[in-house]
């Protein structure tokens, strides 16, 4: 009689043979390196044994239609042996080492990553724009603290970055006459260093949408991850190369089709860095992602100016809230289109 279980750390439903209990091997869900529990105990049970390794086909996936259902001593067997404790979400009775509830999908720590969304079948989702702020100001007020932090680091960075560069060709032009910088300060100071402003400001925003990703999931997530962005600069300054002409074209053209081409590829940035996209394949994604949703974009950015616009009036203070919140409604409105999950702490 065969023995079906719940990996511990996946809850998928695997299925074995009754002679491969107390042996172990990797869950064809997870990965993750699993026991087989013993069966239901009876006079004819015969020994087991230990520390065999077993391979890993011999664990079955239950697939979709075949009954699940367990005898009376399976169930005891199970009640006895697995500390269990309701869902925080459904309520249903979960596995207390779960790390996603089986029944209602909810990831029950900060280890998921979300890839069992329906993004993976590449449906986009609509959404609303008041439904994206509310989830935004929600994980804001829970983590202001550490998205204004980075942002406030990223910002003083870039100015110590780009002052010293200004500081650089001030002195190279303190000799010359009317304080023109010579030639040679143009090739080899503001050139080079502008250029490599801009990669400094591509790698913080990179690493600034991998924290909020972090955060707006609820995994781990802390200032460090500021300065994770070099894994994904190729694929982003691809897309940036892509898109540039794009965006300046449409801009040429009476400015609306640039405003429409921002709108319809803005989350390029994030599927780079969340999808490990391409270029060419971010941009189409982002478009898939965004068609079903431009009305809720639209009004979003209004959201986001009007944001804006309060900061302007408490005398560019209120950015310090402001940015980062903007920030965080870029990343959940991402999060909530592509179909994956989002913190609800």
């Amino acid at each position: 009689m065969p023995i079906e279980f719940s990996c511990p750390h996946c809850q998928k439903l695997l299925s074995t043979s009754e002679d491969k209990a107390g042996r172990s091997a990797k869950c064809p869900g997870c990965g993750e390196r699993v026991t087989v529990p013993p069966p239901a105990p009876t006079p004819s049970s015969p020994a087991i044994e230990e520390d065999w390794e077993v391979p890993d086909e011999e664990f079955r996936e239950t697939l979709p239609g075949r009954s699940t259902r367990r005898g009376p001593s399976a169930d005891r067997l199970a009640d006895e042996t697995r500390d269990r404790h309701p869902c925080p979400m459904c309520g249903e009775s979960i596995l207390v080492a779960a790390v996603k509830c089986r029944y209602c999908g909810e990831l029950l720590d900060d280890t998921g990553t979300g890839d069992e969304s329906d993004f993976a079948s590449g449906a986009p989702r609509q959404v609303a724009a008041s439904e994206v702020f509310e989830n935004a100001w929600r994980i804001f007020q829970n983590k202001a603290g550490l998205l204004i932090g980075s942002w406030l680091l990223s910002t003083f960075i870039q100015f110590a970055f780009y002052l010293g560069i200004i500081l650089l060709v001030s002195l190279l032009a303190g000799g010359q006459p009317r304080g023109n910088p010579p030639e040679a300060a143009v090739f080899l100071v503001i050139i080079p260093g502008m250029l490599l402003f801009t990669l400094l400001s591509m790698f913080l925003t990179l690493g600034q949408f991998r924290l909020n990703l972090n955060v707006a999931q609820g995994r781990t997530a802390s200032v460090a991850d500021l300065f994770s962005g070099g894994p994904y600069m190729l694929r982003a300054m691809g897309a940036a190369l892509v898109f540039m002409p794009i965006y300046v074209l449409g801009f040429f053209l009476c400015v609306l089709p640039g405003i429409f081409a921002l709108m319809a590829l803005w989350p390029m940035g994030f599927l780079v860095v969340d999808r490990k996209l391409g270029p060419i394949d971010a941009l189409q994604q982002a478009w898939v992602m965004t068609k079903p949703n431009l009305g809720a974009i639209l009004l979003l950015g209004l959201i986001m100016f009007g944001l804006q616009m309060l900061g302007v009036i408490t005398c560019y203070v209120g950015f310090i809230v402001t940015v980062p919140l903007i920030l965080l409604m870029f990343t959940v409105s991402y999060l909530m289109m592509s179909g994956q999950r989002i913190t609800r702490s």
